[in-house]
């Protein structure tokens, strides 16, 4: 189990990112006043007070950023001031823009530039994922092949600074751009990220073919989720403004403060009848990216809702579907799901109604001695919901924008109907396996 203070690198502030003072209640004290420390040059301070106060547990980060700037400094000054030779070009920045992994000593320089900027997006601040992104950013112009996998972790910091539209762009491009396998990474005259504006509502089927990359099917359902949320949170209000009616500009500006994408702003324009066409849309879109991404990598759905162990694993190489993938996608994620209102509750009910309205599956485990024997109810009982979960996303999303009294939620009322039932199973299944233990001791 790692640290509980590395977990929490990962799990920042909810909600957009802003500069803020990390020290003041609730984050509460932004402003373009803070005071930045001068190491890392990404937190900020409310007051000279606060940073002092901060600096035990600021230190250790403050100071890997700086090593980490003072190296890549130190790659770029022998990648500029190189002496060439027939594998060597004098200035790569000048000669080789696009193609820098095929040259040998620009290598050095990349790696420095990815740690720093892998250091900057686990600060977590406002400042430090941004710089972070603009490293990765450049590193895809110096080497569009992008042999470190730079890729794989661009969506979700895109989505982390609500660069939502510039998101779908991304995963659409680099989903689409060889189909057949002829692209010429090496030819600069390529059209290369050059999909601008794509319908972030429309089908994703770009994306589930047979081998779909698991980075880019998590930060799309991450981007349907955030935006099936603000639908929520635009019902919600319209629904109290039938009741209370009040000015135009009053109801545009609240209807303005409780989205999050971007992308909402036309969502905000749509008759309540049409939001819930695209919420219904929006709805089957999760589910095939869900089941995608589980056939893709069958442990990521598990260890999203307990990432302790994947967010502390440190994988030097993976296969596809493997846990080390798993591991590394969830680093890779993980701070855009937490920071993403809404997105985990929605999964979490979504997986406890798939729990409450699993019994015909308990009824079969138990009257199958071969699936007893394949599964203790140690594993089966948990991953009832995850085997279900996409089934009733649809129950989280009615019962998220429901205002009426807890037991009248569709997901509340459909655990209270199979609650009687599932309860004798459950007892069933622990007093089985108690009695099979009793027999081994």
């Amino acid at each position: 189990m790692p640290p509980p203070a590395d977990i929490d690198l990962y799990k920042g502030p909810v909600g957009s990112l802003r500069r803020r003072c990390p020290l003041c209640p609730s984050h509460s004290a932004t402003s373009s006043r803070l005071l930045r420390c001068t190491g890392c040059r990404a937190f900020h301070y409310c007051s000279r007070d606060h940073q002092v106060a901060h600096r035990p547990q600021h230190k250790s980060a403050c100071a890997k950023i700086k090593k980490a700037r003072a190296k890549l400094d130190h790659e770029d000054h022998q990648v500029r001031d190189a002496e060439p030779d027939f594998m060597t070009p004098a200035n790569a920045f000048e000669t080789h823009v696009g193609s820098f992994w095929g040259i040998v000593s620009t290598r050095d320089y990349m790696r420095a530039r990815f740690a720093l900027a892998q250091q900057l997006l686990l600060i977590g601040t406002l400042d430090g994922v941004s710089e972070g992104f603009e490293h990765l950013r450049d590193m895809l112009r110096l080497c569009r092949s992008d042999n470190m996998g730079v890729r794989n972790i661009v969506p979700a910091v895109m989505l982390r600074l609500d660069l939502d539209q510039e998101c779908y762009d991304f995963i659409k491009w680099w989903a689409t751009c060889d189909p057949d396998g002829t692209y010429d990474w090496a030819d600069m005259t390529l059209p290369y990220l050059n999909v601008h504006g794509a319908d972030a509502l429309e089908d994703p089927g770009f994306l589930l073919g047979r081998h779909p990359e698991l980075n880019f099917l998590i930060a799309l359902l991450i981007l349907k989720l955030k935006l099936l949320v603000d639908i929520r949170n635009l019902k919600v209000t319209r629904k109290i403004f039938a009741q209370r009616p009040l000015p135009v500009e009053l109801r545009d500006q609240i209807e303005r403060d409780v989205v999050r994408s971007p992308l909402s702003a036309k969502l905000q324009k749509e008759s309540y009848a049409s939001l819930i066409k695209i919420e219904t849309k929006l709805l089957n879109h999760c589910r095939q990216i869900g089941t995608s991404l589980v056939q893709a990598n069958d442990h990521f759905l598990s260890n999203l809702f307990e990432p302790e162990e994947a967010l502390s694993d440190k994988p030097d190489s993976y296969s596809h579907g493997s846990w080390e993938e798993m591991a590394l996608a969830m680093q890779y994620s993980y701070a855009a799901w937490w920071e993403t209102e809404g997105v985990l509750d929605l999964l979490s009910d979504a997986r406890a109604c798939a729990a409450w309205g699993s019994k015909p599956e308990i009824e079969d485990w138990i009257a199958n001695k071969n699936t007893r024997k394949a599964q203790d109810p140690e594993e089966f009982l948990p991953n009832l919901g995850l085997n279900r979960i996409w089934e009733y996303l649809e129950y989280a999303i009615e019962s998220a924008s429901f205002l009426g009294p807890l037991h009248e939620q569709r997901s509340e009322r459909h655990k209270i109907e199979n609650q009687e039932g599932m309860v004798k199973l459950v007892v069933e299944v622990g007093e089985y396996y108690q009695a099979r233990r009793d027999d081994k001791d």
